[in-house]
């Protein structure tokens, strides 16, 4: 995700960082082309001064409104995402001030239990960012897990649901030797469900693209309505249409882009979330907290 000032005009006016000009810039050039073409047409094999644009302005305007429902329901998404990932930070910090303050402090075994519980919670934002990136780097929380967790995730095929697993059988044990009481170790069960609530609705955003109709019909009916634009305007604007087309152009195809971009956040593209930078948050919060309490 780039950074910016919302308040350097200037700059983000110039900048082509996150932009979503470079990628679409071909298809300007093609309508740019395509309206050259027809003024071409115009003015050296047939007129075409009789084209009226009331057509246009009609169908401009249901493509403005489609265009428009495109991009809420990405943003919808999108945010959404963010909103997942905001739950994950929230109860992997509950997770562990519960871990840190309920925890029987005389028992021998305690320190040992707050350290591996607190580390796994940490690494489990990480695997969470991998699953839905559909990648496998255990290396990446190779400071968080013991060699034993690292046999036991080595072959998973869900990481994140296989690290709850090990959360839950350590907590099932240091219940059994009564660090804490079995009405506490709800507690913990309910940060758990939650962080595999978030896991689910981001798979869901990732997994159900739009309907392939909607994609489609939205596609070709922008694409025709950029490519066809140049017949009412050579007339009236001469070589200048094909300037006018351009700018319909980037404003319609830029909008369809964005939507594009922006309905799974969850990879590493120049306006996704930032997970990389969430997940490390996570990390050294929860362990700075974990030193601090202690030491």
């Amino acid at each position: 995700m780039v950074e910016y000032d919302n308040k350097s005009w200037l700059k983000l006016f110039l900048t082509l960082e996150g932009s979503v000009l470079p990628s679409i810039m071909p298809r300007i050039l093609i309508c740019g082309v395509f309206a050259a073409a027809i003024h071409a047409i115009h003015l050296w094999i047939t007129p075409l001064s009789g084209v009226v644009a009331t057509p246009w302005q009609l169908v401009g305007l249901a493509l403005g409104l489609l265009l428009v429902f495109r991009t809420n329901t990405a943003y919808e998404r999108y945010w959404e995402g963010r909103r997942m990932w905001g739950a994950v930070v929230n109860y992997t910090r509950n997770f562990t001030v519960a871990t840190l303050s309920y925890l029987d402090p005389n028992h021998p075994d305690t320190p040992a239990t707050q350290q591996r519980l607190i580390k796994l919670v940490a690494a489990y934002p990480a695997l969470m960012k991998q699953r839905l990136r559909d990648e496998k780097n255990l290396t990446e929380i190779a400071h968080l897990i013991t060699a034993e967790d690292k046999a036991v995730l080595t072959n998973s095929i869900h990481l994140p649901l296989d690290l709850e697993i090990l959360i839950a059988r350590i907590l099932l044990q240091a219940q059994q030797k009564q660090l804490f009481s079995v009405e506490q170790l709800r507690i913990w069960d309910s940060s758990l469900v939650e962080l595999m609530n978030a896991l689910g609705a981001c798979e869901r955003i990732k997994n159900t693209p739009l309907p392939i109709a909607y994609v489609l019909h939205l596609k070709r009916f922008l694409y025709i309505f950029c490519l066809s634009l140049p017949f009412p305007l050579v007339s009236s604007f001469g070589w200048w249409s094909v300037l006018i087309v351009m700018l319909f152009g980037y404003a319609f195809i830029g909008i369809e882009e964005i939507g594009v971009e922006i309905e799974d956040p969850f990879g590493t593209d120049p306006n996704d979330l930032p997970l990389d930078k969430i997940c490390q948050g996570i990390q050294s919060t929860l362990l700075d907290t974990l030193n601090k309490h202690t030491a």
